[in-house]
C-alpha cells in the first residue's frame, strides 16, 4: 500500500512533524487522528492560542501606527494609490513593477482614506493573518508548542512591527510566502486533492508579483524534495503544478524585462550593493560566473551524493526541517549568486520572505529544550524583541517629511521658490505640501519643476541637475527653500545644485534638521 504523509503526533517536546506512514487505511488521505492531544479540549486550546498571537500581534503593530510621516518609498504607494489608471499603469510598466499587486490593492484600499493610519492599516491586517497563516503551517511540521512559540515571537518581532505599519508590500508578501508554503504541505500529505495545487499555484504567483523575490520560494520547495520520501512525492502533480506555475509568472517575467533598470541599480549603494560591486570590479566577471556555475554544480552534487547513501532514506525522517531550511537558505543564496554574476541586488527588506522560516527553526529548538528553560528563554526573546519595538515606536519615521513640509508652509510667503533634492525626493514633499493649500498656492516649485498638483509620479525618474539651470529656475524668487534628502548618494550633482543658487546670488541662512530630511533657507546676498 503506498504510505501516505502526515503529521506526527505532536506530544512531548514536538516530534518531527511529517513522516511516512505504512498503516494508513489509503492513498492521499489524512492519517487518522493518533495523538491523545488531538481532543476538543486541545482543539480549542490550539484555536484559543492562534487567536491570542493573533491579538497580541494586532495590538502591538496598532500601536502608534499612524503617528509617523510616510517614508519616501511609502510616499511612491500612497501616491500610485491616488493617481490616474494611466499614469499607475506607465509607473508600474516602466519604473514600479515589484509589489505591483500591493499598489492594485492599496488603490482600492485608498478609498476608505489617505491618512497614514487608514493607509498603514491594511498592513497591519495583512500582517496578523501572516502570523496565523505561519502558526498554521508550523504546526504542521513540527507540532503545536513550536507553533505557539513561532506565534509569539513573530508577533513581537521588531521587523514585523515594522513591516506592519509600513505602506509597502513587505507584509503582504508575508502573507503570501506563508501560505504558498502551508498550501504546499498541506498538498504533499493530501496529494489527490488538485484544488490545492491550484491554490498553491496561484498564491506562489501572487507572492511573486507582491515581491519579485518571492518566486524564488517555489524554488526552495522544490529543492526540499531531495530528502522528501521518495516513494510518496506525487511527481506528475508536482510537474503540472510547476508548468502552471510557470505560465502564471511569464506576465511578470515580461514586466520584469520591460521596467526600467535604474529601478533596481540603487540597490549597489547600499553597504551589501558595495561589496558586490567592489567584488566585481576586483575579480573578471568570467572568473565569478565560472565561480558561480561550479558552486551550483557541486551543491548538486553533494545532494545526489547523500541521496543516494544507503541509510538516506532516514533523512526522509527530518523533512520538515529539510523544507524550513531550504526556505531559509535557497533565495538567499539564490539573491547572493546573482548579485555576484549579474548585478547588485540584495535588498535586506526584500528578503522579509525569509523571516517565517528563520523564526520557525528558533522556535523548533526552543521547543526541544527542557522543563523552564525553554519558558525562560522564549521570555527572554520577548523582553529583548519588546525593546526593540519599542525604540522603533519611539523613533518613528526615518524620514519625516510631513514635519518638513509643514515647517516649510509655516513660513512660507508669496514669491518663495522651493528647490528639491535629490529630485525623486520631491513626490514625498508634494504630498505633504499640498496638505496646506495656503502654502501651496504661494511657493513656486522652482526644481524640479512642475505645478503642485501636477502628477508627482512624474519625478520618479532622472533629472539632470546643473548649475545653469538650478540659476535659471530660482530667478525671480524672493527666497529660496532648499529640501535636501539622500544628497550623500549625489555630491557632484548637489555642488552644481549649490553653484547655481550661488550663481542667482543666493546664500544659505537657517538650516532645519528633521528625520532624514533638511531644510535650509536662501536669502539674496545684501
Amino acid at each position: 500500500m503506498t504510505p501516505v504523509v502526515h503529521r506526527a503526533p505532536d506530544v512531548g517536546a514536538d516530534a518531527e512533524g511529517l513522516v511516512t506512514d505504512p498503516a494508513s487505511p489509503s492513498p492521499g488521505s489524512p492519517a487518522p487522528p493518533t495523538d491523545p492531544a488531538d481532543t476538543h479540549a486541545s482543539t480549542t486550546q490550539w484555536r484559543l492560542s492562534v487567536v491570542g498571537v493573533v491579538i497580541l500581534g494586532a495590538v502591538i503593530s496598532f500601536i502608534s501606527v499612524g503617528s509617523a510621516s510616510f517614508s519616501l518609498d511609502e510616499s511612491v504607494s500612497t501616491t500610485l494609490a491616488d493617481t490616474s489608471w494611466h499614469s499607475f499603469t506607465q509607473s508600474v510598466l516602466h519604473r514600479e513593477a515589484n509589489m505591483s499587486l500591493y499598489y492594485v490593492l492599496l488603490r482600492l484600499w485608498a478609498h476608505l482614506g489617505h491618512s497614514e493610519a487608514v493607509v498603514r492599516t491594511f498592513s497591519v491586517l495583512v500582517t496578523v493573518a501572516a502570523l496565523a497563516v505561519i502558526m498554521v503551517v508550523t504546526r504542521q511540521l513540527f507540532g503545536r508548542r513550536t507553533a505557539v512559540i513561532a506565534g509569539i515571537l513573530l508577533a513581537v518581532d521588531p521587523l514585523v512591527v515594522m513591516f506592519a505599519q509600513n505602506a509597502r508590500g513587505y507584509a503582504l508578501s508575508l502573507l503570501l510566502v506563508s501560505a504558498s508554503s502551508a498550501l504546499f504541505v498541506t498538498a504533499l500529505r493530501t496529494p489527490t486533492r488538485w484544488w490545492l495545487w491550484l491554490a498553491y499555484a496561484l498564491v506562489s504567483a501572487l507572492a511573486a508579483y507582491a515581491n519579485f523575490w518571492a518566486a524564488l520560494v517555489p524554488l526552495a520547495h522544490g529543492a526540499s524534495l531531495a530528502f522528501f520520501p521518495r516513494h510518496t512525492a506525487p511527481w506528475r502533480r508536482l510537474v503540472l503544478t510547476a508548468l502552471g506555475l510557470g505560465v502564471l509568472l511569464f506576465p511578470l517575467a515580461l514586466l520584469i524585462h520591460a521596467t526600467d533598470s535604474a529601478g533596481v541599480n540603487w540597490a549597489a549603494g547600499s553597504s551589501a550593493g558595495k561589496i558586490f560591486s567592489k567584488v566585481r570590479a576586483d575579480i573578471p566577471h568570467p572568473v565569478i560566473d565560472l565561480a558561480v556555475v561550479l558552486g551550483v554544480a557541486l551543491v548538486v552534487v553533494i545532494v545526489a551524493v547523500v541521496r543516494r547513501h544507503p541509510k538516506a532514506e532516514g533523512l526522509s525522517r527530518h523533512w520538515p526541517l529539510v523544507f524550513v531550511t531550504s526556505w531559509l537558505v535557497v533565495p538567499l543564496a539564490a539573491v547572493v549568486l546573482l548579485s555576484l554574476a549579474y548585478k547588485p541586488l540584495l535588498v535586506v527588506r526584500y528578503l522579509i520572505i525569509c523571516l517565517p522560516p528563520f523564526i520557525i527553526l528558533v522556535a523548533y529548538g526552543l521547543a526541544r529544550l527542557k522543563g523552564t528553560a525553554a519558558t525562560t528563554a522564549v521570555a527572554l526573546l520577548v523582553v529583548i524583541s519588546g525593546a526593540g519595538v519599542g525604540a522603533f515606536v519611539s523613533h518613528g519615521s526615518s524620514q519625516d517629511w510631513r514635519g518638513a513640509a509643514a515647517s516649510v508652509a509655516a513660513s512660507a510667503r508669496p514669491g518663495d521658490g522651493v528647490v528639491i533634492f535629490a529630485p525623486y525626493t520631491r513626490i514625498p514633499f508634494q504630498w505633504y505640501i499640498r496638505r496646506h493649500p495656503a502654502a501651496e498656492a504661494e511657493l513656486h516649485p522652482a526644481f524640479p519643476p512642475g505645478p503642485w498638483a501636477g502628477d508627482a509620479l512624474r519625478y520618479d525618474a532622472s533629472f539632470g541637475v546643473s548649475t545653469p539651470d538650478i540659476a535659471a529656475a530660482v530667478t525671480g524668487d524672493h527666497r529660496v527653500w532648499l529640501v535636501l534628502s539622500q544628497q550623500q548618494l549625489y555630491p557632484a550633482e548637489l555642488r552644481a545644485l549649490e553653484g547655481g543658487l550661488r550663481s542667482a546670488g543666493f546664500v544659505p541662512g537657517r538650516s532645519r534638521s528633521f528625520a532624514g530630511v533638511t531644510v535650509v533657507d536662501y536669502f539674496p546676498r545684501s
